[in-house]
């Protein structure tokens, strides 16, 4: 493996850690679907449009990349690593090489910015999350 490829993989467990991939589970959470901002593809697998080398090939086992994501709030036209358009009605993603579909899904999956949300210096710490409504200090 190569120097590239394993700061890839370091830095995709490190922010699949700092993310709470953890929390995530096939249960209903009880939020709704969110909408999608790409169609899917219409003829053949993503996968299959690019050919790609087997390091790439190794690092999207490894992060368990699918076609088709099981969280209806969780598919890569919502995450910020998805680069739309990159192939036709496929995209492409940052962390490893060749074609995703926009409905795919991986561990590495993080949420999009909200808009008008100003990203975080690199290295700043984050901020702190705000109480729950009727939480009280102490007790």
């Amino acid at each position: 493996m190569g120097r590239r490829t394993a700061l890839q993989v370091i830095g995709v467990g490190l922010g699949a850690a700092g993310l709470g991939i953890a929390g995530c589970s096939k249960g209903g959470g009880g939020s709704a679907p969110a909408p999608t901002t790409a169609a899917a593809p219409t003829t053949g697998a993503c996968m299959d449009r690019v050919e790609v080398d087997e390091t790439a090939k190794g690092l999207r086992r490894t992060l368990q990349y699918k076609e088709k994501s099981d969280f209806a709030d969780k598919n890569c036209t919502l995450c910020a690593q998805f680069d739309a358009g990159k192939y036709g009605d496929c995209g492409g993603c940052k962390l490893f090489a060749g074609a995703v579909n926009p409905q795919g899904h991986c561990l590495s999956f993080a949420p999009k910015p909200a808009p008008g949300a100003a990203p975080a210096a690199p290295g700043a710490p984050a901020a702190p999350a705000a109480p729950a409504p009727g939480a009280t200090k102490g007790g």
